[in-house]
């Protein structure tokens, strides 16, 4: 197993592609965030804060990827993906407070700059303005394929739901079952299948294409989610983070199995200040360790599964992008 790298040319050209095909709907949803205007300078300040640092390029690009999957024009999908990046917006922020995030992707989460109160008052509007337009949608596309998106939205949303309250349950718990926390991962994909589904919905895909594509959806989810475990590994701050308010990572409780390691990562973790140094030690030791390099061989299986899903789909370009984001997310582990 080689270390992850965050400056990784194969990852790099993914999120090109996700972000070229995300660009039209999150410039819309940009602006929509910007029209608010609040007498309460802070909520204003917030909003711009927001539109201005907003990264999320994998989901509404996935929207994308499942409509042309199934011969849909991906430029019919745009009133939705707007949707959805709001909505999706709204569960980050509030995921943030729960999680007590105070920084991401190297700057202040919106809960770090403006506290608890601000950000959840901004999470609460991404979520009435996401639900208000997805109603609004009707006018654009078909009712059947909207209360199709709603019956989705409501039962995985749920599902996401109960993930993160049974995140929050481990929360500061070093005996963590790694298969128990790997279920909760599985739980979170939720959030991919729903808008592989919601793609290939819109697209006007049979069922057996929205259930090969949703199949799709999960396993990506779990593969970004095991990889971005994989890399809070090499950040202190958030090594920290996790320790105090969240679940360790997956890998380090997988490293966990073997009793002498866990003293060892324990001994560095329980430290009032992890440096950088002592996260390249636990880094050093958990990719060495046999029963990571065990779980790693699991993930590489699961891949294979995601491929094998899409590989009866009909567009085959769609198909070879597909497969890149797969190999992507894969990249290095």
């Amino acid at each position: 197993m080689k270390k992850v790298s965050k400056d990784e040319k194969f990852i790099e050209k993914v999120t090109s592609i996700l972000q070229e095909r995300s660009a039209k709907s999150f410039d819309t949803a940009k602006k929509i965030i910007l029209s608010e205007k609040m007498e309460c300078k802070e909520i204003n300040e917030a909003f711009e804060y927001y539109a201005r640092n907003w990264i999320d390029y994998t989901h509404i690009g996935l929207i994308s990827f499942a409509c042309e999957a199934v011969n849909g024009d991906p430029e019919v999908s745009t009133p939705i993906q707007v949707v959805m990046l709001l909505l999706t917006a709204s569960v980050d922020i509030h995921d943030d407070i729960i999680d007590e995030s105070k920084t991401k992707y190297g700057r202040p989460t919106l809960f770090g700059k403006f506290g608890k109160d601000v950000a959840l008052l901004v999470g609460d509007a991404l979520l009435i303005k996401a639900l208000t337009l997805l109603h609004r949608s009707e006018e654009q596309i078909s009712a059947e394929k909207i209360n199709a998106i709603w019956n989705i939205i409501n039962s995985q949303f749920f599902e996401l739901g109960d993930a993160e309250a049974l995140e929050a349950s481990l929360k500061g718990n070093v005996d963590i079952s790694p298969e128990k926390y790997f279920h909760i991962l599985e739980k979170k994909a939720s959030d991919f299948e729903i808008h592989m589904r919601i793609g290939a919905i819109i697209g006007g895909g049979e069922q057996s294409e929205i259930d090969i594509l949703g199949n799709y959806g999960r396993i990506l989810g779990i593969l970004a989610g095991v990889r971005e475990n994989f890399i809070d590994i090499f950040e202190p701050d958030e090594l920290q983070n996790r320790m105090r308010n969240e679940c360790l990572p997956l890998p380090i409780l997988y490293a966990f199995k073997n009793p002498q390691t866990k003293k060892t990562i324990m001994g560095i973790l329980s430290k009032p200040k992890i440096s950088s140094m002592d996260a390249e030690r636990i880094v050093d030791i958990v990719f060495e360790d046999r029963n990571v390099k065990i779980f790693s061989n699991k993930i590489q299986r699961l891949a294979k599964n995601a491929l094998k899903n899409i590989s009866e789909l009909p567009n085959q370009s769609i198909k070879s992008q597909m497969q890149m984001l797969v190999i992507g997310t894969l990249e290095d582990l």
